[in-house]
């Protein structure tokens, strides 16, 4: 029995991983989780559960989940938020099991979107203008800077799950929903940055490296968004639906943009990378944001198609390290459509199955 230690548990997420641990080998794994809200923990349906201080209070969370992993004698450690990922990388040398937590400066680098647009820039890949405002006085001149300030995409260079984040039409807009995150919910105008709003078609990829190698890499298009009517932009990064396409050039733009930041440092990539991407109206694809570290929250719309489980492959990163993994490996199935909703189960069906039903009129 494999024990695995997953952070944010009960988080869809991290439940998702659970699920899918039962679908590779449910007799070979035993999941132990955390989580700072006993709300969220309450939502898992595991047995072995803690809860912790929140990544926050660095020593107290920290010496929590040691407690834990020698309690449980932990063979591998899971961190499944951006958060956590951020306390645990700056004393990853004092992780007693096995675990794939990226060093600080990575973590430093890609986590503030606007550093990590200047590094792509910076090593050849392809990027669209990210502009800081700075001040308040300074939002207008950064929005006049775009290629087209009549429309443009405006957010926070740190933090996830689109907070902050909407398209708009003007600089007084700019300045006024700026106005609103810093007065209500405490952002500093420092954190925002504006770049062209990009029209096209909206990707999530994912891919496993083994020792600076590129293995596999698996990709989805959000076709629309779980909170879609209840943002101003109508969009936002949790899928509502998707789908399996047959494009490789998202994939690429991401082994371009992982390598440039292990580049920086002069390091090689070794887990489990997602990136975000969003296409012009040309069709070609920007990075948008890279996220290391842990587990996309729809892990299962890459594990549930296509030839490989990406959990099972980052599984073996750590049980198997001697065990070399397929290589340059664009694992498209396409055509399967993902759709979710709110306390919803997830289905997955052919686009041959969307056809049919179309077809079905009075």
């Amino acid at each position: 029995m494999i024990n695995i230690l997953i952070t944010s548990m009960g988080g869809p997420g991290s439940n998702n991983l659970v699920e899918t641990l039962r679908m590779i080998d449910a007799e070979r794994f035993n999941v132990i989780g955390t989580h700072s809200d006993v709300l969220e923990l309450a939502r898992a349906d595991i047995e072995s559960l803690f809860v912790v201080p929140p990544a926050s209070e660095e020593n107290a969370y920290i010496d929590a989940h040691l407690k834990v992993i020698d309690a449980c004698d932990v063979d591998i450690l899971i961190t499944n938020s951006d958060a956590e990922v951020r306390t645990w990388s700056p004393r990853r040398d004092e992780i007693p099991c096995k675990h794939l937590v990226p060093p600080l400066d990575l973590v430093t680098l890609v986590q503030d979107k606007l550093t990590f647009h200047q590094t792509l820039t910076k090593h050849g890949c392809p990027t669209v203008p990210s502009i800081p405002v700075g001040t308040r006085e300074g939002i207008a001149d950064a929005v006049a800077a775009l290629p087209d300030p009549n429309r443009f995409w405006i957010r926070r260079r740190i933090g996830s799950g689109s907070l902050g984040a909407t398209w708009l039409t003007s600089a007084s807009q700019a300045e006024k929903w700026v106005d609103l995150w810093t007065e209500v919910r405490g952002f500093e105008v420092n954190e925002f940055i504006v770049a062209p709003f990009l029209e096209g078609r909206d990707f999530c990829v994912t891919t496993i490296w083994q020792n600076g190698e590129f293995c596999v890499g698996k990709i989805y298009e959000r076709l629309s968004y779980m909170q879609g009517g209840a943002t101003l932009s109508g969009m936002g990064s949790g899928p509502k639906s998707a789908r399996t396409p047959d494009d490789t050039e998202p994939i690429v733009r991401t082994r371009e943009a992982i390598q440039a930041v292990y580049d920086e440092f002069g390091l090689k990539p070794h887990g489990l990378y997602q990136c975000d991407l969003k296409c012009d109206d040309h069709g070609n694809s920007y990075v948008t944001e890279l996220n290391i570290g842990r587990f996309p929250q729809t892990s299962t719309h890459f594990d549930r198609v296509g030839q490989y489980c990406l959990l099972e492959l980052y599984l073996k990163l750590l049980l198997k390290p001697d065990e070399v993994l397929p290589r340059d490996v664009f694992d498209l199935d396409p055509d399967k459509l993902f759709l979710r909703r709110v306390d919803g189960t997830l289905r997955i069906v052919p686009q041959s199955r969307i056809s049919e039903l179309e077809a079905r009129t009075p």
